[in-house]
């Protein structure tokens, strides 16, 4: 504890100083700014400021790329593309959305917070990354860069698949609040691919979100179990997404898994060690067997 309050001192010294002089000399950062170092510090290695190397959410594009045609993303990206190839034609995706809206208490746009929240996210991000630059508190730039790598690769991806696929939205352009919006088992296969504009498929808001949870996941080793807590929240915009009648079930699965797959990614690109997976032909009697281990 003694050694976080040093290190929450060093950088609220960082907010006082600028180069060696007094910037604010005679002044006091308002109190909620104090407190926020001072939490933020907590969570950092004691070895921060030694091994603390400012970077941006443009950086490391390369590694990123790099990192994204490993097995795991492709893996990942190929359950993305299953989901609603199998999902649809079978008549899960329908029979799902029946199970949510009718028997689950969903209804259409159930609640706003599931849609606003990939925005907020996003704004909060550009805002704090801009502050930790101008403040010059590079151990919070990390994170924050990989996040907002993350968030603009999924979300560019996103819009390209919308649009090539053209999937139609689950109450197919009709009333939501028709009485029989929930018996029409084909519009879970309407797909017309450059001809809807941004469509259902995948779950933008899912996508994002999940991206950005695995980014924070994967560029900060450093914080132990905290690195994890950007997935309740993405689960819970999905569950928003699907309880809201917004996206079919396979929408939302594939949002997850290219939103993990590009978030991990980012994250590893960031976080600079390389990446511990594999994919193996087990031999094994009468056959063989296809093993993938993975390090998190």
């Amino acid at each position: 504890m003694r050694r976080a309050g040093e290190r929450a001192g060093w950088l609220m010294e960082r907010l006082m100083e600028r180069d060696g002089r007094k910037a604010l000399r005679g002044a006091r950062a308002p109190a909620w700014i104090q407190w926020g170092v001072v939490v933020f510090a907590c969570a950092l290695p004691a070895t921060a400021e030694a091994t603390c190397e400012a970077v941006a959410p443009w950086d490391r594009l390369p590694r990123s790329a790099a990192e994204l045609v490993g097995v795991e993303p492709l893996m990942l990206a190929v359950g993305a593309v299953a989901a609603p190839a199998v999902l649809a034609p079978s008549g899960a995706d329908h029979e799902l959305r029946v199970l949510a809206q009718g028997r689950l208490g969903g209804r259409y746009d159930l609640e706003p917070v599931s849609l606003l929240a990939p925005y907020v996210l996003t704004g909060g991000l550009v805002v704090g990354f801009g502050a930790t630059a101008l403040l010059d508190i590079c151990e919070a730039q990390k994170p924050q860069a990989a996040m907002l790598q993350a968030v603009f690769l999924t979300a560019g991806t996103v819009a390209l698949l919308k649009v090539g696929t053209g999937r139609g939205w689950p109450n197919g352009g009709a009333d939501p609040h028709a009485a029989d919006r929930l018996e029409h088992p084909e519009w879970a296969t309407h797909f017309r691919p450059w001809r809807e504009g941004l469509a259902a498929w995948p779950s933008g808001h899912t996508a994002v979100m999940v991206a950005a949870a695995a980014a924070l996941r994967g560029s900060t080793p450093e914080l132990g179990w905290a690195r994890w807590l950007g997935y309740p929240l993405a689960a819970g915009v999905a569950a928003g997404m699907w309880l809201g009648d917004h996206h079919w079930a396979s929408d939302i699965l594939s949002g997850a898994l290219l939103g993990e797959a590009i978030g991990g990614a980012v994250g590893r690109s960031f976080e600079g060690s390389p990446t511990e997976s594999a994919l193996h032909f087990v031999p094994q009697a009468g056959g063989a067997a296809l093993v993938y281990w993975t390090s998190w």
